[in-house]
C-alpha cells in the first residue's frame, strides 16, 4: 500500500488489517506511526467504512493539524481532535474555558486569607510565613512557589486520575502530621477552586473531559472506528471518555504508541493503560512495528538497552537499514557553533527545560518534551547535566500518581531516550560543567558506539 509516496512495510500492513475489537500497535521511535495510522484509515475506507464513521485523536494541536493536513492530501475529511477538543464538542460550547493560571490565582487568594488569620506558624509554612508576613515577599520566595507548584500538580493529577473530593478526603484520613496538614490545605483549595468555577460557569481542561463523558449518551454518535495516536500518554479520564463512546457506538479501537516515550506522568498520563491494554477488552490484539526509518542499528542498540533498565517497559526487537558505527558524540567544552560548523544544516537543538534553550540565538530548538515526533540529521543536546533533573518529586504526590512502584529516574530515563532517538545520523551531547549520570552510563556501558570530542 502506498501512502503519500511511502510504501507500508509488512509489519505496518499486518497491523492495519486487524479487525479485532481493540488493537494496540507497539512502535519504536521513527517506525512510521503516523504512516500506519494513515494506512489504517485508507484500508478502512477501501473496505466500505465511511469517512464520518472514523474518529482520530492525537495529543497536541500541532500533531492534530499535521494529521488532518495529511488526510486532506489523501482527499479524506476525517474528524481529527485532541482529547480536549473532543470533550468540548460534546459540551455544545455551554461553558467558558478558564485559563491555566486561574488555579494559581485561587491558591494565592487562599494563602492571603490563610496568612491573615493564621499568624501562628505551623510546620508546613515554617519557611514561608516570615515574621513581617509581607505578602509580596512571601509570594516571591522559592519555598512558596515550590509549595504552589506541588499543590497545582496534586490537584491536576487528582483530576486526571478521576479522584473525587471524597477520595482526597480518604487520603487526608490516612495521613499524619505535616502530610495531613498539607492534604487539608489542598482539599480546602480544591473545594474553593471547584466552587469558583461553578459559580462563573467555567471549566478547566480536565473538567472538559470529565463532563463530556456524561454527555456521550445524548450525542447519537455513529463512529465505527476510533484511532488514537501516542496512546502511551493517555490518562484515566481520557480513557474513560473513549470507553464511554465505545459503550454507545460499539466502535472498534485502534491505538498506536511507544511506552519508551511516555514522558508525561506528572500531567496525569497512566502508562499502565498501555502496558495492561488487554485487560480492558475481550478481543485484543498486539502488533509490533519492527523497522525504524530514522535511527541507525547502532543507535537502536544503545537506546533500547538504555531504556530497558526501567523495570516496566515492553521489549521490542527493532531493526534499521541504516548503520552508523559511532552515532553518539560526547562533546566536552565546545560551543554550539563549534558543532554546527562540522555538520550539515539539518540540525535540531534540544534541552531539558525552556531555560536551557530560550536564550539560544537559533530557530530550530525545542525542549525534549516538544521534540517528540520531530527528527533531524543531527541533534545537539545542550545542558546534558540537567538530565536526570536534580529536583526531587514531592512525596505528597505519591497519593495521586498512578504508578506506585518507585524506579529511580524512571521518567527521566525515558526523556533521555526521546532525546537520543530524534537523530537520523548523530547526536551531539554537550558537556560543559559536569557529567550527567546518564552520560557517564553511556560512556561506561556503550563505549564502542561513542566518539569523545574535546
Amino acid at each position: 500500500m502506498l501512502i503519500n509516496g511511502y510504501e507500508l512495510d509488512e509489519y505496518q500492513m499486518n497491523a492495519i488489517k486487524s479487525n479485532h475489537e481493540a488493537t494496540l500497535v507497539i512502535a519504536g521511535a521513527g517506525s512510521g506511526k503516523t504512516l500506519t495510522i494513515l494506512g489504517k484509515i485508507k484500508y478502512l475506507i477501501d473496505n466500505n467504512i465511511k469517512q464520518d464513521e472514523i474518529l482520530c485523536i492525537s495529543f497536541t494541536n500541532e500533531t492534530t493539524k499535521s494529521l488532518k493536513n495529511k488526510l486532506l492530501e489523501m482527499n479524506y475529511d476525517i474528524d481529527v481532535y485532541t482529547f480536549h477538543k473532543l470533550g468540548l464538542s460534546m459540551l455544545d460550547n455551554k461553558y467558558s474555558i478558564v485559563k491555566d493560571s486561574y488555579l494559581k490565582y485561587v491558591i494565592n487568594e487562599y494563602f492571603k486569607s490563610y496568612i491573615k488569620y493564621n499568624k501562628r506558624r505551623n510546620r508546613i509554612l515554617k519557611n514561608i510565613l516570615y515574621d513581617d508576613c509581607n505578602i509580596d515577599k512571601i509570594f516571591k520566595s522559592f519555598e512558596y512557589n515550590r509549595l504552589v507548584k506541588t499543590i497545582i500538580t496534586f490537584i491536576k493529577l487528582a483530576k486526571s486520575n478521576d479522584f473525587s473530593i471524597k477520595d482526597i478526603y480518604k487520603i487526608y484520613n490516612k495521613t499524619f502530621f505535616n502530610e495531613r496538614h498539607l492534604i487539608k490545605i489542598i482539599l480546602e483549595i480544591y473545594i474553593l477552586y471547584k466552587r469558583e468555577l461553578e459559580s462563573s460557569n467555567q471549566i478547566d481542561f480536565d473538567d472538559m473531559i470529565i463532563l463530556a463523558k456524561d454527555k456521550v449518551k445524548d450525542k447519537h454518535l455513529k463512529y465505527k472506528y476510533i484511532i488514537i495516536d501516542e496512546f502511551q500518554d493517555t490518562s484515566i479520564v481520557r480513557f474513560n471518555l473513549i470507553l464511554e463512546i465505545i459503550k454507545y457506538t460499539k466502535a472498534k479501537l485502534f491505538v498506536v504508541g511507544d511506552d519508551y516515550q511516555s514522558i508525561y506522568r506528572f500531567s496525569g498520563c497512566d502508562l499502565n493503560l498501555f502496558l495492561n491494554f488487554n485487560k480492558y477488552f475481550k478481543d485484543t490484539k498486539y502488533y509490533y512495528l519492527k523497522y525504524t526509518y530514522r535511527n541507525s542499528n547502532q543507535l537502536i542498540k544503545v537506546s533500547v538497552s538504555f531504556i530497558m533498565k526501567n523495570k516496566k517497559q515492553l521489549k521490542k526487537n527493532i531493526e534499521s537499514i541504516k548503520n552508523n558505527l559511532k552515532p553518539i558524540k560526547i562533546v566536552f567544552n565546545k560551543t554550539i557553533d563549534d558543532i554546527i560548523n562540522r555538520i550539515d544544516k539539518d540540525y535540531l537543538i534540544i534541552g531539558r527545560n525552556n531555560k536551557d534553550i530560550d536564550k539560544l540565538p537559533y530557530d530550530n530548538k525545542l525542549t525534549i518534551h516538544r521534540s517528540k515526533g520531530l527528527e533531524a540529521n543531527n541533534v545537539i543536546l545542550v545542558n546534558s547535566e540537567s538530565i536526570p533533573t536534580s529536583i526531587k518529586n514531592e512525596r505528597i504526590l505519591r497519593f495521586v500518581l498512578n504508578n506506585k512502584d518507585y524506579i529511580l529516574h524512571e521518567e527521566e530515563r525515558r526523556l533521555f531516550y526521546v532525546a537520543l532517538t530524534r537523530t537520523k545520523n548523530n547526536i551531539y551531547i554537550m558537556v560543559n560543567k559536569k557529567m550527567s549520570p546518564f552520560v557517564k552510563e553511556l560512556i561506561h556501558d556503550y563505549s564502542n558506539y561513542i566518539e569523545i570530542i574535546f
